[in-house]
């Protein structure tokens, strides 16, 4: 793949919430003591995501799920089907409550109008490398209401020096 053709992979695949100019690019590390404002819903939306990610990933409280998904929940990763009984199962059959609860490593936040980017590090476990998520949300209603996102394995072996995140 040529650097022209990787460009607009890595462009397409980050979406348009985190390349928009008008999005909203904070540290995500405030964000868990973000107020929901009416007159803001990108900032709610954003503060529900970080919450429900928190609780879900690093707390390992399933429930989570229950309490922050739409009924109607839609998945777009092409392994797992829609509604959040789907998902509880692929999260168990991956072991990811199988490690110390921790804080999530968030790298990177966006968010405007209804859409949430994540850019998180998951560290290597003894039976997976240290990955790279982009996890894009989209809020309805004041629950998570549909998901996509891009996972890649960090390469032992890189062209350049710079860090994936």
């Amino acid at each position: 793949m040529n650097v022209q053709n990787l460009s607009h992979a890595i462009l397409l695949a980050l979406g348009a919430t985190l390349a928009a100019p008008a999005a909203q690019v904070v540290d995500a590390k405030p964000a868990f003591t973000a107020k929901a404002d009416a007159r803001n819903p990108a900032a709610a939306n954003k503060a529900l995501v970080l919450k429900a990610y928190q609780e879900l990933f690093g707390d390992h409280d399933m429930s989570a799920l229950d309490r922050q998904s739409a009924k109607d929940y839609l998945q777009h990763n092409p392994v797992m089907g829609d509604g959040t009984e789907v998902v509880k199962q692929f999260i168990k059959k991956l072991g990811v409550f199988n490690g110390p609860k921790s804080k999530v490593d968030f790298l990177r936040v966006a968010a405007e109008d209804d859409l949430v980017s994540v850019h998180v590090r998951q560290p290597a476990t003894p039976h997976s490398p240290e990955t790279v998520i982009v996890d894009i949300f989209r809020v309805a209603n004041g629950k998570i209401a549909e998901h996509w996102d891009v996972i890649q394995a960090v390469p032992t072996e890189r062209v350049n020096k710079s860090p994936m995140y």
